[in-house]
């Protein structure tokens, strides 16, 4: 089974990314959707179910003297 390998290009990166933002910008203008709610839907970490997120490792505290 082989693995298939795309290519990235840049040029339709951006007009791809300029779209979105424009778009964004037109919802707001328009009061479709808030700053606050356009930021959590556009968040780094907007993607992610919160509810399924677990802690996997607790750091040890240090008592400094």
């Amino acid at each position: 089974m082989g693995v298939k390998v795309g290519h990235f290009n840049v040029k339709d990166r951006r007009a791809v990314k300029r779209l979105s933002r424009d778009v964004d910008l037109a919802r707001l203008a328009s009061k479709q959707i808030s700053a606050k709610e356009l930021r959590d839907e556009n968040g780094f970490f907007s993607s992610l179910d919160r509810s399924k997120a677990r802690l996997l490792v607790r750091r040890a505290s240090v008592a400094l003297r």
